[in-house]
């Protein structure tokens, strides 16, 4: 195989499939990255954890079709740092690679192995696909996948993604607090409604490989589909049962109150400075102010306040500070409406917005701590 690529090109592609090496493998070959060169004048990159995988297919110069694998973090280092210009990449018969630049100034050699043993990605049909904006997409994605922890498995290890013929929906709960996001569209659903859940890391590869332009969207019996113009991303199906998270979501409010996004915000930062193991606030809600609350024998204890408008009788209750961070700084709304039935259930965090035919909704449940 041989090859001549222009490098950034090259490099920036590269990058992409780097969250989908495993720094600890159980095969050697899944932390290679397999490349084949086709006589047509195309490269095509393939990468795979057997959980996702990723393809794209980039325009080269080649000079003798071929394939191979050879480490992917270790070439992206090597090509990122290359001199800008032509590089030229070569694999002969004992899989050893070398990678130069235009003028042979930088040479480099890399040991590859067998593109023979590397395992098959599933391909998908999108003969009849759905397609999604992807900019609405990554917003819902940045604002409900890092509720989910890394750590977790099965059905709290992802988000529920739901697609009707009018409504794309994403829900995300690591069980103490959910975000629930959804947007009318006409996806022409002709059956039920489809759900699947979607693993925390098939989301964060999936913001990667988008942009501006739409993205298509294809599903089979084991797998998702989800392709970029020249890149597709795989991912197997979490075949588990997700919580019935529209039961948490309270269906009423006694009370609602707004208030400034980053007034709050600023003033949570300030009094999360006291280190506790459950980073517990108080928050009381009376006389038009927002009281937030915190106090540790060891470190010294926090009062401050917020103006807000309310009069009824006040409502007392303690919240995980950070899960409240959390919201604050995944949201762009400039007010922030609080939603309350009382000490004891869940509240609801919305962003106030100005209504448009192509927003995004979004409601984020906590729940209380019992402290």
């Amino acid at each position: 195989m041989n090859i001549i690529v222009e490098k950034l090109l090259f490099s920036n592609e590269l990058r992409l499939f780097q969250g989908i090496f495993e720094k600890k493998s159980l095969k050697e070959i899944l932390e290679n990255i397999k490349l084949t060169a086709s006589p047509e004048g195309t490269l095509e990159m393939v990468a795979t954890d057997l959980e996702i995988g990723l393809v794209s297919t980039i325009d080269v110069t080649v000079k003798e079709a071929g394939t191979f694998t050879v480490n992917g973090k270790d070439l992206y280092e090597l090509i990122s740092k290359m001199p800008d210009g032509l590089v030229e990449i070569s694999e002969n018969n004992d899989l050893q690679i070398l990678i130069t630049n235009e003028k042979k100034t930088s040479k480099y050699k890399l040991m590859g192995l067998q593109s023979s043993d590397y395992p098959e990605l599933p391909t998908g049909d999108f003969s009849s696909h759905i397609s999604f904006s992807s900019k609405k997409l990554i917003s819902i994605i940045n604002k409900s996948s890092y509720i989910i922890a890394p750590e977790m498995k099965f059905s709290l290890g992802g988000a529920l993604m739901t697609i009707s013929d009018n409504k794309f929906e994403m829900a995300a709960t690591d069980s103490h607090r959910l975000a629930y996001l959804h947007y009318n569209a006409d996806f022409n659903i002709n059956d039920d409604p489809v759900s699947f859940i979607v693993s925390r890391k098939s989301l964060t590869e999936l913001v990667k490989i988008c942009e501006e332009d739409d993205i298509q969207f294809a599903f089979d019996k084991n797998n998702l589909f989800f392709k970029y113009k020249n890149r597709v991303l795989s991912s197997r199906i979490i075949d588990q049962k997700f919580p019935n998270y529209k039961a948490v979501i309270p269906d009423r409010a006694e009370y609602e109150v707004t208030v400034n996004k980053d007034l709050l915000l600023q003033t949570l930062r300030r009094i999360l400075i006291f280190k506790l193991r459950n980073n517990s606030v108080y928050f009381t809600f009376s006389d038009n102010k927002l009281i937030l609350e915190r106090a540790t024998p060891e470190k010294g204890e926090g009062y401050d306040e917020v103006d807000i408008e309310f009069n009824a009788k006040p409502v007392k209750v303690a919240f995980n500070g950070n899960f409240i961070i959390d919201f604050l700084t995944h949201e762009d709304a400039e007010n922030i409406r609080i939603s309350i039935i009382d000490e004891d259930s869940s509240f609801i965090f919305k962003p106030i917005d100005p209504e448009s035919e192509n927003s995004v909704n979004y409601i984020y449940v906590v729940m209380p701590l019992n402290v």
